[in-house]
């Protein structure tokens, strides 16, 4: 018998577990992950972003949040009085703006998060080219910079995790679900393949891009798919100024990493199933050309990796879909479709859901706005400007 059954073992089921034991020690938890190397996790094969440009509040506190949690990550996941570090570049997001609406929309968006105490600026072409002499800033209108933005290690970060939760007593449980029991309106039991049933009182679907898989299993869909994005790691010959995170309004991100550069695109047409093979000629055509034309010491590169991870696509409107489903049992709640958000917005979301099981509502930041039930209401909240 368990109080909470996480199907899903990776940051959004550790993290909602790790609220939940910090309030409630006692709390006997299971996480049920089928991936138990997280070899798979979209977690660990992202760009493991963490920003705060963003055009909605919510999702702009729940990144500020997400800063306050993996920038104390070490202490927060401390055993035995040990801090477990956890490596954080906070090298800067950059976005820019190529369109005359792309860039309306960011400076719409900088109001907002300045106004937030969000750190960012925004620059013309003559600042850009100042602040990076290696880019091309002709076609550029108009960037926005937040310099204390960043990515982590984010296996680290599902491994440290992981270890804390079982120090606090949680259970991992390495299982696929087949199916669910219910009793007077409510789950009352997780069947796992083999046929062993797990009683609850709380089960959480947070289980990324497999979501929709699980849904199925309750008798209802939502509208989460996985998004195939490939990213590819290449090393270029010539030196390269520091710079962050960067997405160019022409499709492209990049960022460092070690010796060489990540970069990636989001193909929102590739969304609707899983698809972990690797198509090289991507990065020829699309990848490398887009990179080389904002830096154009990008041009002598030499590809010498990529993988593919899979984002869990909200089709609704590219933002998570939070809590219970309408028509379904109250103690049957989601968190997923953060649509490439997963990892900077797991602290906040776990948190959230540890409130809704303790509290019967969210507390501290309320995200009504991105209940599951805004889909039966008909009611879309997409983000302004960059989605991924």
């Amino acid at each position: 018998m368990y109080d909470v059954i996480m199907i899903g073992g990776g940051l959004h089921g550790g993290f909602s577990a790790w609220h939940l034991l910090q309030r409630e020690p006692g709390l006997k938890i299971a996480l049920i992950e089928q991936d138990s190397t997280y070899s798979h996790a979209a977690s660990a094969r992202s760009s493991a972003g963490v920003r705060v440009l963003f055009s909605q509040e919510e999702n702009l506190r729940m990144s500020q949040y997400g800063h306050e949690v993996y920038g104390n990550f070490g202490d927060l996941m401390a055993l035995d009085g040990e801090p477990q570090p956890l490596s954080f570049w906070r090298q800067g997001y950059m976005f820019m703006a190529n369109t005359s609406e792309q860039a309306e929309d960011m400076a719409t968006n900088h109001a907002l998060q300045t106004g937030m105490g969000a750190e960012a600026s925004l620059l013309d072409a003559t600042a850009l080219q100042e602040m990076l002499p290696s880019f091309r800033t002709d076609d550029v209108l108009l960037a926005c910079y937040s310099p204390k933005d960043g990515w982590l290690d984010p296996y680290g970060a599902l491994t440290s995790l992981r270890r804390k939760n079982q120090a606090l007593g949680a259970e991992y449980i390495d299982g696929v679900v087949s199916g669910f029991e219910q009793s007077g309106g409510k789950v009352t039991g997780v069947v796992l393949q083999g046929g062993q049933t797990l009683t609850t009182d709380w089960v959480v679907n947070a289980t990324g891009a497999w979501g929709g898989e699980i849904s199925k299993m309750m008798g209802f869909e939502m509208p989460v798919v996985p998004l195939p994005r490939t990213q590819f790691y290449f090393e270029c010959r010539e030196e390269v100024e520091p710079f962050g995170l960067t997405i160019d309004g022409r499709g492209c991100s990049v960022r460092p990493e070690g010796k060489g550069y990540i970069t990636g695109r989001t193909h929102f047409e590739r969304a609707g199933a899983f698809n972990w093979d690797v198509n090289e000629e991507h990065f020829y055509n699309e990848n490398w050309p887009l990179a080389a034309h904002r830096v154009p010491k990008f041009e002598a590169v030499k590809l010498k990796a990529s993988w593919t991870c899979h984002y869990a696509y909200s089709t609704w409107d590219g933002n998570m879909l939070m809590g219970a489903w309408p028509g379904q049992p109250e103690n049957f709640l989601m968190t997923t479709g953060y649509s490439g958000h997963g990892l900077q917005h797991a602290p906040a979301a776990g948190r959230a859901i540890s409130e809704l099981i303790l509290d019967g509502g969210f507390q501290t930041l309320d995200l009504t706005r991105f209940a599951a039930s805004r889909v039966a209401e008909g009611r879309k909240e997409p983000e302004r400007g960059v989605k991924a």
